[in-house]
């Protein structure tokens, strides 16, 4: 009998998310656990890689559920493969179809449709996204860092080149980040 491998994902773009559900439902039912924090439309994931890497026949990965693993239809397959080509298997605990421990047709079938499912469900995000960000700016709404004040930045230069200030001295006077002043400086040579 082989091991069993859990992984998990979390998106670093959301800061509130954390591994605490996903790793309740996997401890005590895997050997190892792996974890990337990181999007799941990103192929290289370290952790991921290092799972893959260390199967063996008759291991088993688990998952929580599917868009944990990938948030590619393409991706997701090429993972499974990867998975079934080491003789391994895998199983998700909330997406119960989805068993590779035997040769079942549907199992297979219901991979393609939910991963293409999940991708669809993604682009539709990014595309509900990037048309609240045109309604918001068409509206006024500035996104993005806010620019400098072009006096301030001037005055800040001022004082650089009197050598009289350091950086810090400069940036608390003009209220102009270290940053800003220096890629000022960067732009002058």
């Amino acid at each position: 009998m082989g091991k069993t491998y859990g992984y998990m994902r979390i998106s670093t773009k959301k800061d509130e998310q954390t591994f605490s559900r996903q790793e309740a439902q996997l401890l005590g039912k895997v050997d190892k656990l792996y974890f990337d924090r990181m999007s799941g439309s990103k192929k290289n994931r370290p952790q991921l890689q290092e799972m893959l890497s260390s199967l063996e026949v008759g291991d088993t990965v688990l998952i929580v559920a599917i868009d944990r693993l990938s948030r590619s239809t393409k991706d997701l397959l090429e993972i499974v493969e990867t998975i079934k080509a080491k003789g391994a298997s895998l199983k998700s605990i909330n997406d119960s179809w989805l068993d590779t421990t035997s040769e079942n047709p549907m199992s297979e079938f219901l991979l393609t449709v939910m991963g293409a499912l999940g991708q669809m469900e993604r682009a539709m995000t990014i595309q509900r996204v990037k048309e609240g960000v045109q309604v918001a700016q068409e509206k006024g709404v500035k996104f993005g860092r806010p620019k400098a004040n072009k006096n301030k930045i001037n005055h800040a230069m001022e004082l650089y080149h009197s050598r009289k200030l350091t950086v810090r001295e400069i940036s608390d006077i003009t209220g102009i980040s270290k940053a800003t002043l220096y890629r000022r400086l960067k732009g002058e040579m």
